[in-house]
């Protein structure tokens, strides 16, 4: 009887450890089944997001405006002309991204010339906020997103861009150029854009494509001057002496499509075609930012974040850049679209081409000054 007992405790003893490890297998599969659920759930909520998610408005990455000419002349030579390496000089140039870049290789090396291979993308600047640094502050972004199928709720995230390098692909066009002012002025001159600078735009361009035309900025650094007789590495190499100082032609300000008005109108806007309306330009990253508190004149801005942008417009073509001696002075030039235009609030990406012009003018003030 005791053998009888102590095989059926073993036996006992034996199912309950095989039912023990059933029930752990069993456990250990539940959990992977779980985990499986968990992961296939968070797979379709990433999907949903993608889905939900849109790029629509400014700063997208999804718009463009190919530069198909760009063009720079010195109208009024009296003494001017221009370069982009401060070793061979011209009254007019054709700038593209060979000359900007790839033919500055040997001539330029240290360059940080910046080429939108895939075109112009809305992006957004005051300008220098700095006089000891020539570049101007660009904030981008991914672009506007948005959490409802609706799109009623967008958001904005911007950060700094950096112009460390050379690129063939940015969002936006910058060079820096250099003027050759061998008048013999006594003193200096004013450096003027006159009245063929400005922003031509395809026939075939949709109302859409031409608030984003409508939006194009044209930007100036002035760096610093030496004597005529510099050699050119050194010339190449000018640094601001905190004294930089920059800026902002808006060519197009009075111009808003009857598409940007309707649109401006959601946002609690009042626009008029042939009447300037303001810009309030990033002057800091950050985010995420509500779409409808960085409409510029939206109620709800953060004024921490954004600041007045200071243009010239097209009536102020008798106001100078700036004023250059006799010598050579060492410039940056820069093209974009800014983001914050309140023709740029919503575009469908279609891509236009535009052509640009930049056109220099020179006073004779140092002859006129002394004269006097």
């Amino acid at each position: 009887m005791k053998k009888k007992n102590t095989t059926i405790k073993k036996k006992t003893t034996n199912m309950r450890k095989s039912s023990k490890r059933k029930t752990s297998l069993s456990d250990k599969a539940d959990e992977r089944r779980k985990k499986n659920i968990y992961i296939i759930l968070f797979a379709l909520f990433c999907l949903g997001v993608l889905l939900i998610v849109a790029v629509y408005a400014w700063l997208s990455t999804a718009l463009n405006v190919k530069v198909k000419t760009f063009n720079m002349v010195v109208t009024k030579n009296e003494g001017l002309t221009i370069s982009f390496d401060a070793i061979h000089y011209d009254n007019s140039v054709e700038i593209s991204r060979d000359a900007l870049i790839d033919n500055l290789t040997s001539l330029y090396p240290n360059h940080k010339n910046q080429w939108a291979t895939n075109g112009l993308i809305p992006v957004s600047s005051p300008g220098v906020t700095n006089p000891n640094q020539y570049f101007f502050d660009i904030y981008k972004s991914s672009g506007v997103n948005y959490r409802d199928r609706k799109k009623e709720k967008g958001f904005v995230v911007t950060e700094l861009d950096d112009e460390s390098e050379p690129r063939h692909f940015s969002y936006f066009i910058a060079f820096d150029l250099f003027l050759k002012n061998d008048s013999g002025s006594p003193v200096s001159d004013h450096l003027f854009l006159d009245d063929g600078t400005g922003v031509e735009v395809s026939e075939n361009a949709s109302e859409e494509m031409l608030g984003l035309v409508n939006s194009i900025r044209f930007g100036f650094v002035k760096v610093g001057s030496v004597p005529l007789n510099t050699d050119p590495t050194t010339v190449q190499n000018i640094q601001c002496n905190n004294d930089c100082v920059s800026t902002i032609y808006e060519p197009r300000n009075l111009e808003h499509t009857s598409l940007s008005i309707e649109r401006a109108k959601k946002y609690g806007i009042h626009l008029e075609n042939q009447t300037y309306f303001p810009t309030y330009a990033f002057k800091r990253s950050g985010g995420p930012f509500r779409l409808t508190d960085i409409v510029s004149g939206a109620a709800n801005m953060d004024f921490n974040y954004f600041q007045l942008q200071e243009t010239k417009r097209n009536l102020e073509f008798d106001t100078p850049l700036f004023m250059i001696p006799n010598g050579i002075t060492k410039m940056r030039v820069y093209v974009w679209i800014e983001g914050q235009d309140i023709d740029s609030l919503e575009t469908n990406s279609e891509g236009t081409d535009v052509d640009l012009s930049i056109n220099f003018a020179k006073d004779t003030y140092g002859y006129d000054f002394f004269d006097e």
